[in-house]
């Protein structure tokens, strides 16, 4: 074998390495829980509330049940009518995958203003399981985002990444239970940063993503571990 061919072989081999190891990596950033009796559940009829901000506790079944009145954010972390972009995000993914099972995002969130919310007795458990019943739904996915920074700088070079840190979690109706969760929590970094990273930023076209391009890339990625 040529010193050319041996070359190009050990480049293509370093490649493949770095794929794999990059898409470990990147699984540790997009996270996914699920839960027992999990294939029990069926799609009927399916929504989304409007994503909410803030978070509390250091894991994310926390959020889930913690009172609205304790979410906490800080808001210069988060840039304007993110919760409303990564809403239409998970929208448009369920849409995906269970096309007339799922809810008009407009029904939901004309359901969503009429639900009474107490901030001290609420959580997004309870206030996801009130709008499923009142939608006639089986099944509410719902969401908190806590951190959405936009990028400084333009796609092919930025001096501040954008960075997105958000939870999605799938309840049934009836029961009030989590069926599935799961979490994205990412800045973008440089190549030079971390080689892991090769993969991923060439997954994302190879540039600098705004902060609603990582959001999209986070919830396809989170999706992917969608379980229904």
């Amino acid at each position: 074998m040529s010193v050319r061919r041996t070359s190009i072989w050990l480049m293509g081999a370093a490649l493949i390495v770095l794929g794999l190891l990059a898409d470990a990596y990147t699984s540790q950033r997009a996270v996914a829980q699920p839960q027992t009796g999990l294939t029990a559940v069926r799609v009927e009829r399916i929504g989304v509330m409007p994503f909410l901000q803030g978070r509390c506790g250091s894991e994310m079944r926390e959020i889930l049940d913690c009172p609205l009145s304790q979410l906490s954010f800080n808001p210069e972390r988060l840039s304007r009518d993110c919760d409303r972009i990564l809403t239409g995000y998970v929208h448009e993914a369920l849409q995906k995958r269970h096309g007339a099972k799922v809810i008009s995002l407009e029904k939901s969130l004309e359901g969503y203003k009429k639900i009474s919310k107490g901030e001290a007795t609420d959580t997004l458990r309870t206030l996801a399981k009130n709008l499923g019943e009142s939608l006639e739904a089986n099944l509410m996915v719902a969401g908190t985002v806590w951190r959405y920074e936009e990028r400084g700088g333009g796609p092919a070079g930025s001096f501040s990444p954008a960075s997105v840190a958000f939870a999605v979690y799938l309840i049934d109706v009836t029961s009030g239970r989590m069926v599935w969760n799961g979490s994205f929590n990412e800045t973008q970094r440089s190549l030079s940063d971390n080689v892991l990273d090769t993969w991923a930023f060439m997954k994302k076209g190879a540039k600098w993503l705004s902060a609603a391009e990582l959001a999209r890339y986070g919830v396809g990625d989170v999706f992917t571990k969608f379980p229904l």
